[in-house]
């Protein structure tokens, strides 16, 4: 087709979880690098399979634009003499741009005139400029793993095993160090390995299907979803929606062919997590479930990545797999559940929890003394004490995704409590950003415990994150704990619990090994505190909430979640109000005088002026109400009732503009100008109990 591109990156097996990824870069790689070099083109579609990655740019000029380029030379003043002839400095510019002097211009930049020289530069071919950015935008696609084969220094996802390309009808001639591009693709590696030659992207789709490769994911998609559910419809079965899974599977094959299996119905009788975990995530099969009962049924989905001739054959192989890998978790939950869960515990003092911090043993003692800190529970301190011992089984050891889960199950066999079992669970929920939040309040206690002393324990071994890489999930882990606490409104102060944990964490090491340069445990609770601060920035900025909203109440301070979550709450529907705009302009006249300037104590007997006296007695009385609704002393978060409190501080408004309207604050009288700066500090410092305004 004219003025159409197609490009195929052809490559040895890529992992399923790299290509979307990979196909983005591409698409933003290719379009940048065309527009850079002034090359209007029209769609650009990008399709993959592990085995390729292919790129179609219709529309594509088959020129350049032409450009007109400025080179500059000495400032105007230098170029000429006082007669307005050209001194020797134009003369040589004109020179060295081959032009003559009267093709020189005047141009302004930002320093003042120069002299300049206008070149109109023609556009190149298209066909030529591809040669030139394509070998550029194939080694610069980015990959979470690359690896490097043969020789030579060139990386990427997999080794890459052919380059087709082809322009306005015709190959584009290329090198990516030794590998030569042409206009040939290939087909299925089992079925069609030969060589095939691309005339235009419509054959080359048609082509491929005939040779067993179907290119673009959405189609794949769609056969697997129909295939999938005629071969449910006639087992009465039905799949959980898994959008991850079917994209994994997706990503795995270019033929997709869809066949279902079946295991001994013996193996039912292990816990679901134990089934699920061995046909999901160790096989990439769908589990099945009786679409009458909902329960999990002996029967599995599986998706080949080859058209297939004899299929009793490949379910057969599958089947010896799956009852393979559930005959050795049967095993192993037979083995781990003859001893109660408690015997574990021991074999923590030899599993090391992190370098440098110790063995899990020591972080159990760490969360059963924070959890008693923290909540005085006896079930969480319980959950606490056994919270890793399934760590040491031999179920876990193998399916290591299923921690937690199995320490339910085998503190339930032995006698522990179902609150127990459910927290132990539920600890290192929640798995993802967006996922659920430990459902039961014991369970919601020790997720806390536990993410608190991961967080203490990497931040004192340096083990923090940095703009591309979190290796321990501590933003995830942070914003876990803030969501549970807004959630499940628990009234915590993470300054004290930070605290706490710190101290605990660095009576067991070298304290100056591990500190790492911190000058004190202050600066390290702060620079947690402030990791803290900025995920909830993030959090409630992406849930919806205006950031200025939010950054007014963090700024005024941040240490228990919840308190400041309800802050925001109440300032947002504050803010709407009609009277909002002149008490947050009071406040910022107040705020530009006060800050910065020393405060001694404030006196009411030095008070000399009415509207002075005015203010101190709105404030004293508006300072008594909002003490009376929101003190920490005397209400629980839940209870202290921030919108009333703004209502209240509302009254200062009228106030505050009469006293600056007639009270001259920086008196030349240094007791009545300090008095007149700590009324209004104090004033202040009523505001800050729920924001600063000055950042709205």
């Amino acid at each position: 087709m004219e003025k159409e591109l197609i490009l195929e990156i052809g490559t040895e097996e890529i992992p399923a979880l790299f290509l979307k990824k990979a196909r983005e870069d591409l698409g933003n790689t290719l379009s940048g690098k065309l527009s850079d070099k002034g090359i209007d083109f029209g769609e650009m579609e990008i399709f993959y399979t592990p085995r390729r990655i292919s790129a179609r740019v219709s529309g594509l000029e088959r020129k350049q634009k032409d450009r007109t380029a400025e080179n500059f030379g000495p400032p105007k003043y230098i170029a000429f003499d006082e007669n307005g002839k050209p001194t020797k400095a134009s003369l040589g510019f004109a020179k060295s741009q081959e032009v003559d002097v009267e093709k020189l211009v005047i141009a302004r930049r930002d320093k003042g005139e120069f002299l300049c020289v206008r070149k109109t530069i023609k556009g190149k071919k298209t066909s030529s400029v591809l040669k030139e950015i394509l070998p550029e935008v194939i080694s610069s696609i980015p990959f979470q793993k690359s690896m490097r084969w043969g020789s030579g220094k060139l990386t990427f996802a997999r080794p890459i095993r052919w380059i087709q390309a082809r322009y306005d009808g015709k190959p584009v001639k290329f090198n990516v160090e030794n590998i030569k591009s042409s206009d040939q693709s290939f087909g299925h590696r089992f079925t069609s390995p030969k060589p095939f030659r691309v005339i235009s992207w419509e054959n080359y789709l048609k082509d491929l299907e005939k040779k067993n490769v179907i290119v673009d994911p959405e189609k794949r998609k769609e056969i697997i979803t129909r295939d999938m559910e005629a071969v449910l419809a006639k087992i009465g079965g039905v799949v959980k929606e898994d959008p991850e899974l079917l994209e994994t599977v997706v990503n795995l094959v270019e033929h997709p062919t869809v066949l279902v299996g079946k295991f001994e119905e013996k193996y039912l009788r292990l816990p679901e997590e134990v089934l699920i975990s061995s046909m999901k995530n160790h096989q990439k099969y769908f589990p099945v479930y009786s679409e009458k009962t909902g329960k999990l049924l002996s029967s599995f989905i599986f998706v080949c990545g080859t058209p297939i001739k004899n299929k009793k054959v490949v379910i057969r192989g599958n089947e010896r797999v799956i009852r393979a890998r559930l005959n050795d978790a049967e095993f192993f939950f037979s083995e781990d559940t003859k001893k109660k869960i408690s015997s574990y515990t021991e074999y923590l003092e030899s599993m090391v929890f992190l370098s440098g911090i110790g063995s899990y043993r020591e972080k159990v003692e760490r969360m059963k003394t924070l959890a008693t800190y923290m909540f005085g529970n006896p079930d969480l301190e319980r959950a606490a004490e056994l919270s890793k011992s399934d760590l040491a089984t031999q179920m876990v050891f193998e399916f290591a995704e299923l921690q937690g889960v199995m320490g339910k199950y085998y503190s339930l066999a032995s006698g522990e409590k179902k609150a127990i079992a459910n927290a132990i669970e539920e600890q290192y929920m929640p798995l993802t950003r967006t996922s659920e939040i430990p459902r039961t309040r014991t369970g919601a206690m020790l997720s806390i415990v536990d993410k608190t002393d991961n967080i203490c324990s990497c931040f004192i071994a340096n083990l923090i994150p940095t703009g591309s890489s979190d290796p321990y999930a501590l933003r995830r882990q942070t914003l876990g704990i803030i969501r549970i606490c807004i959630e499940k409104k628990f009234d915590i102060s993470l300054y004290k619990i930070l605290e706490h944990n710190i101290k605990l964490v660095l009576e067991s090491i070298d304290v100056q090994k591990n500190l790492n340069g911190e000058s004190s445990e202050q600066k390290l609770k702060e620079n947690i505190l402030a990791f803290f601060s900025e995920r909830f920035r993030n959090f409630l900025v992406e849930s919806g909430y205006d950031r200025n909203i939010v950054d007014s109440v963090t700024s005024a301070g941040f240490d228990n979640p919840l308190d400041a979550y309800n802050r925001i709450n109440a300032l947002g529907k504050f803010a709407k109000s009609r009277d909002f705009e002149v008490l947050a302009t009071g406040f910022k006249r107040i705020f530009n005088i006060a800050k910065n300037k020393p405060s001694s104590p404030f006196d009411k007997e030095l008070l000399k002026q009415k509207e002075e006296k005015d203010l101190y007695r709105a404030f004293t009385r508006t300072q008594t109400e909002v003490l009376k609704r929101i003190s920490s002393s005397k209400k629980a978060t839940s209870q202290r009732d921030y919108l009333s409190s703004l209502e209240s501080i509302k009254t200062l408004a009228g106030p505050i503009d009469r006293f600056f309207d007639a009270v001259m604050v920086m008196d030349k009288n240094r007791k009545t100008r300090n008095n007149r700066l700590a009324l209004l500090n104090e004033i202040k410092n009523l505001f800050f109990m729920i924001a600063d305004f000055s950042k709205i």
